[in-house]
């Protein structure tokens, strides 16, 4: 591992616990840029060394050190999370796409959160996947525009007709206008060709998730139960340009 790959993945736990705080913030509709990190449960505005990736988590045996409080472990998880992107990026991208592919990676991770934890998908985060891609593709591959803005306009429009029909059925929505911008962001990434398997690992990823939520709750779903499909379509999105970049044939 070179110097700047092992850069990477130290980022990437700094990448994962800002991410954690902001999903924080936005989930208590703070902003989520420029917040302070605190304490929920008693309010106490965190100090520096208190915000040092695992560390300071495990320092603290996972609580607060003024009220004792548990700090979930979603703080560790995510900051993980960012580190094993890297990882992954360091593994599988090729020299020309390995920062850009670090980057997609810790913006669905970021969009995986908030969506886990308010069943939301902020526009300027796809919006940031969306151009990112367009940047990757001016620079790595500027002859293959036209099947990376089908991949777009495919992944927009498949989940969009989804949504309308469902609603026209059903009379009420049964899927996030986030989480067709979200594929049709991955789409200018994956290309038209990437969009099924895409579509295919994000249904059955969050198939499995649904089910193992449900036999963990002991109720079973609903048809009005809300499911977070972000955070599988990211997942998939990911896997799908990580399989293309070692040389996957689709």
């Amino acid at each position: 591992m070179t110097s700047f790959e092992l850069f990477l993945v130290l980022a990437g736990l700094l990448v994962g616990s800002a991410i954690d705080a902001s999903a924080d913030r936005f989930a208590h509709e703070e902003s989520w840029v420029t917040g302070r990190s605190r304490c929920r449960a008693c309010d106490r505005p965190l100090a520096w060394y208190e915000l040092i990736p695992l560390i300071s988590w495990v320092a603290a045996r996972g609580r607060c050190r003024t009220c004792k409080s548990p700090i979930g472990w979603s703080v560790p998880v995510t900051e993980l999370a960012g580190a094993g992107v890297a990882v992954a990026a360091v593994f599988w991208a090729p020299p020309d796409t390995l920062t850009l592919t670090a980057l997609l990676g810790w913006l669905l991770l970021a969009l995986a959160t908030i969506d886990l934890r308010t069943y939301l998908l902020p526009d300027a985060l796809n919006a940031a996947v969306l151009a990112l891609g367009a940047v990757m593709v001016a620079l790595t591959r500027p002859a293959a525009w036209p099947i990376h803005v089908a991949g777009a306009v495919i992944g927009y429009g498949l989940l969009w007709i989804v949504e309308f029909a469902y609603r026209r059925l059903r009379g009420r929505d049964g899927l996030g206008r986030g989480d067709a911008k979200l594929l049709g962001a991955l789409g200018i990434w994956v290309g038209a060709t990437g969009i099924a398997p895409v579509l295919l690992l994000a249904s059955l990823t969050g198939i499995l998730a649904a089910l193992s939520a449900s036999v963990r709750r002991s109720a079973p779903l609903s048809a009005t139960s809300a499911i977070a499909f972000g955070p599988w379509i990211a997942l998939g999105g990911f896997a799908v340009w990580l399989a293309q970049s070692a040389g996957a044939p689709f």
